[in-house]
């Protein structure tokens, strides 16, 4: 039994959100549900994949508590369709639990399932934790997660570091292939490391707002929460020691130098269009003194392009992955950016003209 009324649209931003931890399929028929509780003057929703789950609770007039589990896709469904009004959904679960949804004149009548067998999230509690501003640590996941490996061969490497030191944050991306390091400071008194399964930081970005308000996230030994504003999420945590993305690149570099980050995305995404998974060519950098001359070649055609620049050190030919340049440049966030090279065979690195609050690393192709 249940009976309640809660804002339209407080109840689709809260279905939006608990549905990403829905899995699509799922031999688990429970896992296809979405938890909901009519408590005091709260509703709570709750999605749980075992891998990610999200709980939010929403303000509601609460008649009657109750609690229950209903069909994911329907729910939501149903929930979407409701007519765009200010005026509130009632819902109601009668002594068969069918659960009765109202707003305006359009009605949904539908059963539920027993809440019993739904697994809840997992407790995190608080005793190693940190606070850091909510539009803070999407920059960062952004900046970082683009750059993980989607290949489960070493699975570490699916996931997004997260390194707090004191005073201090690293969150770090690796494909093996090159490394993408957001670094920030904190006010915090924690040591502690976990790694974010990929898919999850994706979600949590779709979650996040731009607000500069505090966020806290909680760790354990084998899962992170996230307590936002607007709900919680609870991921599980990739076992396993990641790479010491600190050592990289440490050789010397040999060549410098300075450039508009959107020139050299425009000429490196121009050489780019002959590019395709299939064909594996790289691009070619010819730098010298004055210029960097940008050559491409593929089964599909020719491109070259051309732009200047003031270097410093020896003149050098290098080639890469055009998918890991335009990736790096697109998410530096400068007008101006510094590009650093030791060897055409040895990493180079991306980052800001003054300081290092991101580090773009990235692997050469070898050319004969």
């Amino acid at each position: 039994m249940m009976k309640m009324k809660c804002s339209r649209r407080d109840l689709v931003e809260a279905v939006s959100l608990v549905e990403k931890a829905v899995p699509v399929a799922t031999p688990i028929n429970v896992l296809e549900g979405i938890f909901i509780e009519a408590k005091e003057n709260a509703f709570k929703l709750v999605g749980n994949n075992m891998n990610l789950g999200i709980e939010c609770y929403i303000p509601a007039e609460v008649e009657e508590k109750g609690l229950a589990m209903v069909k994911a896709s329907l729910f939501s469904q149903a929930v979407k369709k409701l007519p765009d009004t200010d005026e509130d959904v009632f819902m109601e679960i009668d002594e068969k639990d069918n659960l009765k949804i109202e707003c305006g004149y359009a009605k949904f009548n539908f059963t539920t399932s027993s809440a019993e067998e739904f697994p809840q999230l997992p407790l995190v509690l608080d005793g190693k934790s940190f606070e850091i501003k909510e539009s803070l640590v999407k920059n960062m996941i952004k900046q970082t997660v683009y750059a993980v490996s989607t290949r489960e061969e070493k699975p570490v490497l699916t996931g997004v570091l997260f390194d707090v030191e004191e005073k201090e944050i690293n969150v770090v991306g690796c494909d093996g292939f090159r490394v993408a390091i957001r670094k920030e400071e904190i006010e915090n008194n924690e040591t502690l490391k976990f790694i974010l399964p990929g898919k999850n930081a994706k979600e949590l970005l779709g979650i996040m707002g731009e607000s500069n308000e505090l966020i806290k996230i909680s760790v354990n030994e084998n899962n992170v929460k996230f307590t936002l504003d607007k709900c919680i999420l609870v991921s599980r945590i990739i076992d396993g020691e990641y790479l010491n993305y600190k050592s990289v690149a440490n050789h010397k570099n040999t060549l410098e130098f300075i450039v508009e980050r959107r020139k050299i995305l425009n000429s490196i995404d121009r050489a780019a269009t002959i590019v395709n998974e299939a064909s594996k060519s790289h691009v070619l950098l010819d730098i010298d003194e004055t210029s960097v001359s940008i050559d491409c070649e593929s089964v599909m055609g020719k491109v070259k392009d051309k732009f200047s620049i003031d270097m410093q050190g020896e003149p050098m030919q290098i080639a890469f992955n055009p998918k890991y340049l335009i990736e790096a440049f697109k998410n530096a966030e400068d007008e101006k950016i510094k590009l650093s090279f030791s060897t055409p065979v040895t990493p180079a690195i991306i980052r800001p003209v003054d300081g290092d609050k991101y580090v773009y690393i990235i692997l050469p192709v070898r050319i004969k």
